[in-house]
């Protein structure tokens, strides 16, 4: 094993076969000496892992293999365990983020951040792919409180210990900036140039969206209403019950009008729900035990 890295990059691969050896020749030209790759095979259905053997050097490009297709945020979380540099970054294995950006990403974590996430304000994407990513943040950094433009860019840089602290799983990866100021620290961003994609096709698009969402609540849930659920359930609640109200008034204006009432009736019960949803989560939240979730992948062979 070299000496301990200044800079490890973690990029977690999925069916890219086509981009690894390039990516890894312009890394190694961009980092120290001593700094050091670590592809995360994400249970690649192609060749990824037989060309990512080949570019194995011990101690400069480790490899890590895992047994199925678990996802980003299982990959990230691999590879952030077998970090060893004092700073971390992560970046996409598809050529789309340029590693002649690294200077620059550590001189504004220099400034007094702790994370430093990228800026893909050109995107060179499809249209369907770049009108998705711009509603999500825009939804995404206006309910997390976080003042970035694009939450969701892979290209990041981390100080070595907050990268070794983060725990995600799911799709979370999409918000790690939220969870990371969250919990007190730095969080900035710089602008980055962005790459079309050479090979393959995107896996992102409107369909993830939706997901995406679905993500925000929980990012939500476990941030700012972590030691509060049931004020996130009564929001949600109250909404119902006033909206109950309307189709109430015109049932009992008009008492032969039953699907006002019907419609009544299911605003009424959808806040008697959701009430006892908060309750519940509010107990849940006052016995937990602390303890972390155990990490959900499993990694079938490694290169170190």
């Amino acid at each position: 094993m070299a000496a301990k890295p200044e800079i490890s990059v973690v990029v977690p691969v999925h069916n890219e076969q086509d981009d690894v050896a390039e990516l890894a020749r312009r890394l190694l030209e961009a980092l120290g000496p001593d700094d050091e790759i670590v592809f995360v095979d994400d249970g690649s259905a192609d060749a990824t892992w037989e060309e990512l053997e080949k570019l194995h050097r011990p101690g400069r490009v480790r490899l890590v293999k895992l047994r199925a297709n678990f996802g980003k945020a299982a990959a990230l979380m691999a590879g952030f365990a077998r970090t060893r540099g004092e700073t971390v970054f992560t970046m996409d294995g598809d050529l789309q983020d340029d590693p002649g950006e690294i200077p620059r990403f550590i001189a504004k974590l220099n400034e007094g951040f702790d994370l430093v996430s990228g800026w893909k304000k050109k995107r060179r994407d499809p249209l369907g792919k770049v009108i998705a990513s711009r509603i999500f943040n825009v939804c995404a950094c206006s309910l997390t409180r976080v003042n970035l433009h694009d939450m969701n860019c892979g290209f990041k840089c981390y100080r070595g210990e907050l990268a070794r602290r983060v725990r995600i799983y799911g799709e979370l990866h999409r918000f790690i900036p939220a969870l990371a100021a969250w919990q007190g620290y730095r969080v900035g961003e710089i602008e980055v140039r962005h790459s079309a994609r050479r090979h393959g096709r995107s896996k992102y698009g409107f369909s993830r969206l939706f997901k995406g969402f679905f993500d925000l609540i929980t990012v939500l849930l476990v941030t700012r209403f972590a030691d509060r659920p049931a004020h996130a359930f009564g929001f949600a609640a109250l909404g119902c019950a006033l909206a109950a109200l309307g189709p109430a008034a015109g049932w009992i204006a008009f008492p032969r009008m039953l699907p006002l009432g019907g419609l009544a009736l299911f605003f009424a019960l959808s806040a008697v729900v959701l009430f006892a949803a908060g309750w519940t989560a509010e107990i849940a939240v006052a016995n937990a035990s602390g303890e972390r979730a155990a990490p959900r992948f499993d990694i079938e062979e490694t290169r170190e």
